[in-house]
């Protein structure tokens, strides 16, 4: 059984890692997270993509149409290495027309987002040794995520 507190740690550097790549629009940095066998499920639109190059494919036109995102008051819960929830507020400019969610391009996107993550351990080893380093953080990948989230404020300001 892990500690509480290598266990918080873990969790702490893995959602950091995430954010920073949401935030930059680095598709190779958070593909990097994610194992080749993962899910990943936006719940309120019913789009499931499965496989890493699914997903791949999914963030880079996300990304292409918001290339600026905020990710704001995260909050994580997790008491596991194996499943964590999330929840943030998220803003983003649209370069184009996104029908889906109500914008034309120039207007910004306003969320609050709840993400579950499924984490497998891939790394060294049999299991997580508890080590903090950025081999062994590294070592866990997403293997299923559930997006759901609700627009707040939508339109140009």
């Amino acid at each position: 059984m892990h500690r509480q507190e290598a266990i918080q740690a873990l969790i702490e550097a893995r959602l950091a890692s995430l954010r920073e790549a949401s935030e930059k629009r680095d598709v190779d940095a958070l593909m990097s997270w994610h194992a080749k066998d993962a899910v990943f499920t936006d719940v309120v639109n019913g789009i499931s993509r499965e496989g890493i190059d699914a997903i791949r494919q999914f963030y880079t036109q996300a990304y292409t149409a918001m290339p600026t995102f905020r990710i704001t008051e995260p909050k994580v819960t997790g008491f596991t290495p194996e499943f964590v929830t999330a929840e943030m507020r998220c803003e983003g400019e649209a370069v184009m027309d996104l029908p889906h969610a109500g914008l034309k391009a120039g207007e910004t996107l306003r969320l609050i987002g709840v993400s579950l993550f499924w984490w497998r351990w891939e790394g060294e080893g049999a299991e997580w040794d508890e080590s903090l380093s950025d081999e062994a953080v590294r070592g866990w990948k997403i293997v299923r995520e559930r997006s759901y989230y609700n627009f707040t404020n939508k339109g140009s300001q």
